[in-house]
């Protein structure tokens, strides 16, 4: 009972530690969109680079995070992350120009990697038999963030201002990760401790590249990642479209964020008991269907009704991937695996997903009826490829052959 006591405490810290990157990135772009667009004088399409930016600086760090599992302790890593995510608020409150918002979310992104990917690799070893349920609560934590604060954010931006929100946020975010420092210490798994389960062969780069499964789940993170993360940015400029207010319009960002939250703990104990392609094929096909209906409503409690599905959608994607690849690759590829899948998300979502409807956005004269439905097509493609993911028992026989 005390070592079960003590791997909670441990997971209340990891959460804690989830908590503030998680706000900084799924719901502060969100929340200061319309303010950036004031003090800058930008249009759609470059406040839709931000989570461009975002993506390609987690991209960026993914891999690298796990390779530095290798070397280094966990906590070790995330208290780097977390300090990292701090300052850049620091900066971002005093950000002149939109080219350093740009680097804001860069370096938010790129640090963020550096405590999700530590987290998610740890709680797997720790709790072998609930890999799912865990990586639910932690993406719960990493999601569902942005709708406790999305709210406060507004609140301090309209109550105080725009430098007070960021520093204030960045306080916390410090003190958050201090905290959890002191907590996180995990010496079984920090020694390269993993259960028998999770026996499996060394993947090289080579080796993993050539695995059809790899690619196919590379793709839906792209696709479906694209799609999931531009409703983060749409919110606001959508709810404008409509013509709502911010204290109307959050309601977007709220409910996406709730379902995005929510929906990691769902899928997650779904994915220990069901098979996990069923459940990601199930969820995606529900966001296409809301993406298809919502430019047809000028309902904010209709839009907001829909954007749960996508939320949903987007939080199971997290979720349930996170379990997939330690069931197709081994929890000791976990690190590398999951952070060169992250690419897809880093470096093509942003750009297939935010950018690319801000520029059509702005080329068809806020036309959402156009940009929502290509989501709802990457979604349903997605529907398609997630069933195709090999099964172990074929993925192990590929490896074999490849490591002969």
């Amino acid at each position: 009972m005390s070592r079960f006591f003590n791997k909670k405490i441990i997971l209340g810290a990891g959460c804690l530690a989830l908590f503030f990157p998680g706000a900084f990135v799924f719901g502060f772009p969100g929340v200061m969109a319309g303010q950036w667009q004031a003090f800058f004088h930008v249009n759609k399409a470059q406040i839709g680079r931000i989570m461009f930016y975002i993506l390609a600086g987690t991209g960026c760090s993914m891999y690298l995070a796990g390779k530095l599992l290798e070397k280094l302790t966990p906590r070790l890593i995330i208290l780097t992350g977390n300090l990292a995510c701090s300052s850049a608020m620091i900066f971002v409150a005093r950000a002149s120009s939109m080219d350093q918002v740009y680097l804001w979310a860069f370096i938010e992104g790129f640090f963020c990697g550096f405590v999700y990917i530590p987290c998610l690799s740890i709680f797997q070893g720790i709790f072998p038999g609930s890999k799912g349920l865990v990586t639910g609560i932690l993406n719960l934590t990493f999601g569902g963030s942005s709708a406790v604060m999305s709210p406060v954010f507004a609140w301090v931006l309209l109550s105080w201002g725009y430098g007070t929100a960021c520093y204030t946020a960045a306080f916390a975010s410090l003190f958050a990760g201090i905290a959890a420092f002191f907590v996180i210490k995990v010496p079984d798994v920090e020694k390269g401790y993993c259960g028998p389960e999770f026996s499996a062969p060394p993947l090289s780069l080579i080796n993993t590249f050539k695995l059809h499964s790899f690619w196919l789940l590379w793709v839906v993170w792209a696709l479906a990642g694209a799609s999931g993360i531009s409703l983060i940015v749409l919110a606001s400029s959508f709810g404008r479209h409509l013509g709502y207010g911010i204290r109307q319009y959050i309601y977007i960002l709220t409910a996406f964020n709730v379902l995005n939250g929510i929906g990691r703990i769902i899928c997650g104990r779904l994915a220990d008991q069901y098979r996990k392609q069923k459940i990601m094929a199930c969820i995606f096909s529900m966001a296409g269907l809301a993406y298809m209906l919502m430019p047809y409503s000028d309902n904010i409690y209709v839009v907001s009704f829909l954007a749960c599905f996508v939320g949903l959608a987007f939080g199971g994607l997290f979720t349930v991937s996170a379990p997939l690849v330690t069931e197709v690759f081994g929890l000791e590829n976990f690190g590398r695996i999951f952070g060169l899948v992250f690419t897809a998300y880093g470096f093509l979502a942003g750009f297939l997903g935010p950018w690319m409807s801000g520029m059509i956005l702005d080329a068809t004269g806020s036309d959402y009826r156009i940009v929502f439905t290509i989501f709802a097509v990457f979604y349903f493609v997605s529907t398609i490829l997630i069933m195709k993911i090999s099964r172990p028992e074929k993925i192990w026989g590929k490896i074999n052959e490849a490591t002969c």
